[in-house]
């Protein structure tokens, strides 16, 4: 590592937050926010183990994905598979930081009998920010306020017997969750930069539907191919999409943890929303940038193709951030499913 490198880490060893920068201090394109609806990205950043290196690959148009809870219930009754969800998270300090500003949420749910549902997975990654209400705080209000809507909106009526689900298209209701979880921390007559990101996976069935907020990540495995789902809301992935980074530059660059986005900054939230038809085998991860932001995506990739269970697949990326020096908080959460 050369002296500038060195230089920026011991720099990076000090921050106890991550800035936001407004949107009107960096430039940006009508397509900015495209991202918006997963069904109509056709371009994803793909990871291949073996190649080692990070492509850009064009993906067939996706088919029509159903998006109310309403549909799901219907489909349930042909999807008679018995299904499978393995989980598991680690949540460390790390090795320089002394407390964990990250929070995460793992709610997974399956049943048997003559009448299943579908199964039900609620995942979510929560990087706080310091300031006045302090990062760890912010996390932990975020994700839970986020997951209380998420669960009383469509997994508690799920459950019940005789009512009828909504129809309220399910990514509707994943964006209400990050705007309720912003309300809850933004406070218009303090002078905070309290904040934090918000990634959030619901698997319902074969479904993915995601929300997201900030840079913490959302990977999903299929073969060996790594596909990472959302797209970070920084000034360093502002700047490399339009070509004033190189990846290598970008990795020691002085203001990469700088955020466009975060929850509880400013007085409106534009949340990126995606889906998914999720293969019938493959793995999830969500993790803050603790973990992706010192361990390479074809590492990750590597990791993930492991025949390990999810618990040390969870540790082994843990470990990996570790040794590349844990500068920040890490979290991972691993979810290996077979539907």
């Amino acid at each position: 590592m050369n002296e500038s490198a060195e230089q920026d880490r011991e720099q990076d060893n000090n921050l106890d937050t991550k800035p936001v920068t407004p949107f009107d201090e960096v430039s940006t394109t009508p397509d900015d926010n495209d991202v918006g609806n997963g069904d109509e990205i056709h371009v994803h950043n793909m990871v291949s183990a073996e190649a080692g290196s990070l492509e850009t690959a064009a993906l067939a148009p996706r088919p029509e994905i159903e998006n109310t809870l309403l549909g799901l219930t219907r489909l349930a009754k042909s999807e008679t598979k018995e299904p499978t969800m393995h989980v598991a998270k680690r949540c460390l300090v790390g090795a320089v930081r002394d407390r964990n500003e990250d929070s995460c949420l793992v709610f997974t749910s399956e049943t048997g009998g003559h009448f299943p549902l579908l199964p039900f997975g609620l995942y979510v990654v929560a990087d706080g920010m310091g300031g006045h209400k302090n990062g760890h705080i912010a996390s932990k209000i975020a994700s839970r306020t986020a997951a209380k809507h998420i669960i009383e909106k469509i997994y508690l009526p799920l459950l019940n017997i005789d009512g009828t689900p909504t129809s309220t298209p399910i990514q509707e209701i994943l964006e209400e969750a990050v705007v309720l979880a912003h309300k809850a921390l933004y406070d218009p007559t303090e002078e905070s930069d309290s904040g934090t990101t918000l990634s959030i996976a619901l698997v319902l069935g074969r479904r993915l539907y995601a929300a997201h907020v900030g840079d913490s990540r959302i990977y999903l495995l299929s073969g060996d191919k790594l596909e990472m789902v959302t797209t970070d809301h920084s000034l360093v992935q502002r700047l490399q999409d339009v070509g004033q980074l190189t990846t290598e530059e970008a990795t020691f660059y002085q203001y990469r943890h700088v955020l466009l986005r975060a929850v509880g900054q400013g007085e409106e939230i534009a949340v990126d929303t995606y889906t998914r038809l999720l293969p019938k085998k493959g793995k999830l991860l969500l993790c803050s940038d603790g973990l992706c932001g010192l361990v390479a995506d074809f590492e990750i990739a590597m990791i993930l193709q492991q025949d390990h269970t999810v618990a040390e697949l969870a540790e082994e990326l843990s470990d990996a951030a570790m040794e590349a020096g844990g500068y920040d908080n890490i979290t991972a959460i691993v979810v290996d499913f077979s539907l």
